[in-house]
């Protein structure tokens, strides 16, 4: 329905005229009636009667005029609404993928924003699938990811001080895990030794830092040759869903409970002996996000609440 015509319909309402309501509209009396009757037509009804005589409310005209006032009083508060968004409003879209690491800061920056800032609005957009490496930021698909460095590589820690802008969320242990299939299930323990000849399963979003940090060398010097493998799994439930057979997966600490790998039966989450796995999660933003002003006021909200180590709101 065109406001316009809601606009016209109670100025010739209430003039009861169309030549002094054209003339109050700066348009025209054939301009009017053709609005006029468009507004029928729509409304499947007769609003005016325009017989010789002076046009006269019909019934439902008189009706009517309430609705329209209504109508046009609500669209004044969307448009008011959206005007003031235009400036105030931030989009922050995440991989859902990397959701479990950024919900507690990102959730307390949002808190802490509106709370000094209480006209913004903050929204967060989730995309489901592996859309969680540095690349998803060089195609715009993400304006921040998590990426995950091991404790003995500092190239993720690189990253951050030659290409974008981020800090280190927390550092989790990485456990491994194998189903039934696997011949290992009942040892009582296990060094990187006894996994030589295995693959290494890993979700597509963690692939690439695991190549770049070297964990197949670093089981190399721990006496186990392993291989790297992945599949085009959409996210974590179908990663962790999947037949292992006799290949290993890894789980980092804050996805154990929120998938209950510790109590699904027949899987076991194990930690090697003699080979510390431990992540390091760092937030890394797309730089022309952080180089916005609101962006920016993101970025250095969620780096306060990590530090402090604020829980979510």
């Amino acid at each position: 329905m065109n406001t316009r015509y809601l606009k016209e319909f109670l100025v010739i309402a209430e003039e009861l005229n169309f030549s002094a309501a054209a003339k109050r509209l700066y348009t025209t009396r054939p301009t009017l009636s053709e609005h006029l009757a468009e507004l029928e037509d729509e409304l499947g009804c007769k609003l005016v009667e325009r017989g010789h005589g002076k046009p006269a409310l019909t019934p439902l005209g008189r009706r009517f005029l309430g609705t329209a006032s209504d109508l046009l009083g609500q669209w004044d508060e969307v448009v008011g609404e959206y005007r003031d968004l235009s400036d105030n409003l931030l989009t922050v879209t995440v991989s859902a993928t990397n959701l479990p690491w950024l919900e507690a800061p990102l959730l307390r920056a949002r808190h802490r924003i509106v709370e000094k800032w209480p006209e913004g609005k903050i929204d967060i957009v989730t995309d489901s699938g592996p859309l969680a490496t540095v690349d998803a930021l060089g195609e715009r698909k993400n304006d921040i990811v998590v990426v995950g460095c091991k404790s003995f590589s500092e190239a993720g820690h690189r990253l951050l001080t030659k290409e974008h802008p981020g800090f280190v969320l927390n550092a989790e242990t990485t456990h491994l895990f194998m189903t039934e299939d696997n011949p290992l299930l009942g040892r009582d323990t296990i060094r990187a030794a006894d996994l030589d000849g295995a693959v290494l399963l890993l979700p597509p979003d963690v692939h690439q830092s695991y190549e770049r940090d070297g964990v197949a060398d670093r089981f190399a010097a721990n006496g186990a040759r392993i291989t790297l493998k992945t599949m085009p799994f959409r996210d974590h439930a179908e990663y962790f869903a999947h037949d292992f057979g006799c290949a290993i997966g890894v789980a980092p600490d804050t996805l154990v409970p929120r998938f209950g790998l510790d109590r699904r039966p027949g899987l076991r989450l194990f930690d090697l002996d003699d080979m510390d796995f431990s992540t390091d999660f760092i937030a890394v933003f797309r730089d022309e996000f952080v180089e916005s002003p609101h962006g920016r006021v993101l970025f250095d909200e969620m780096k306060a609440a990590v530090a402090q180590g604020e829980p979510a709101a």
